[in-house]
């Protein structure tokens, strides 16, 4: 993994642990809102490491790596205290945090892929690259369909499934891509939609009775797609993923003995009073994330 997806992944890591920190704080979990606690101190000093253009970000690598497994570890004891609203971003977090750790061991190998829908690939057993080339033959294999095609949209379907998908590889971050700007993740969810559509198209465009060479080729091309998906090992070259923004904390709730505290133009009183709510304001990823932020150039005094 580079130093700029390290920055990002660390920055994404960052965002999460402490939103779940702030929400697991507010249900009264203090085992897990201390354990996520740590994990963003963690996660915010590495992040400040590797911002230091000058300095080794990786020299406690090991150590750091080590202790960052045994938090994680301490965690997932207590993962069933999450409530569902909150095991998606839970998940993210795992996530970002065993890339960090593959990072931090070795920063030269191949970056594995975050799990699509929290559960897919089902099993890493076919190499990345072994992956890429079984790409190319279905791609070829949606080719020949069109070439051997005898209705315009068997042809139509055929041209564009064997473009697609080798403008996508192309185009992907993996050691045989060539730009590296497609995520891994963004490429495994294409794969399965190529071969969604390889399956579905004989029937949507209602060619798979007159047209059955060109309809069998490019069933079969889907299925094989759909076979290799679940069970390629996925991994990226430099590991750039999408920025993930903090959704903010809990809604503050109005607890019994508590009261807002007066305004200048109040007097403080005897009584509780409503406790507004006050919004978490999302960080943005510095110099890593396109979101807008409200940062210029100070005005001078008047």
């Amino acid at each position: 993994m580079n130093r700029t997806a390290l920055h990002l992944e660390l920055r994404n890591a960052l965002e999460i642990s402490d939103e779940l920190r702030r929400h697991e704080h507010a249900l009264g979990d203090d085992r897990l809102a201390g354990d996520l606690a740590y994990l963003e101190a963690m996660f915010s000093e590495l992040e400040r490491d590797v911002g230091r253009s000058h300095t080794d970000p990786l020299v406690r690598r090991g150590r750091v790596a080590r202790t960052l497994l045994l938090t994680i570890q301490s965690i997932k004891a207590h993962r069933a205290n999450v409530p569902m609203r909150l095991r998606g971003r839970f998940r993210l977090l795992l996530a970002s945090t065993m890339r960090v750790v593959d990072a931090l061991f070795d920063p030269d190998a191949p970056v594995a892929s975050k799990p699509l829908f929290g559960v897919l690939p089902l099993l890493r057993a076919i190499p990345q690259d072994a992956h890429v080339m079984l790409d190319h033959a279905g791609y070829a294999a949606a080719l020949l369909s069109a070439l051997v095609a005898r209705t315009p949209a068997a042809r139509f379907v055929g041209a564009n499934l064997a473009l697609s998908g080798t403008a996508i590889s192309k185009l992907t971050d993996q050691r045989l891509g060539s730009l590296h700007v497609v995520s891994i993740e963004t490429h495994e969810g294409f794969d399965l939609a190529w071969a969604a559509a390889a399956i579905a198209s004989p029937f949507v465009f209602g060619y798979a009775r007159e047209d059955r060479a060109a309809s069998a080729i490019q069933i079969v091309a889907g299925a094989f797609a759909i076979t290799c998906a679940l069970f390629t090992n996925y991994r990226a070259k430099h590991g750039v993923t999408p920025p993930r923004r903090s959704k903010g904390g809990p809604r503050i709730r109005r607890l019994p003995g508590m009261r807002q505290p007066p305004s200048e133009n109040e007097d403080e009183g005897d009584g509780p009073t409503r406790i507004r709510r006050h919004p978490e304001v999302e960080r943005a990823l510095e110099g890593l994330s396109f979101a807008t932020t409200n940062w210029g150039p100070r005005r001078p005094a008047q």
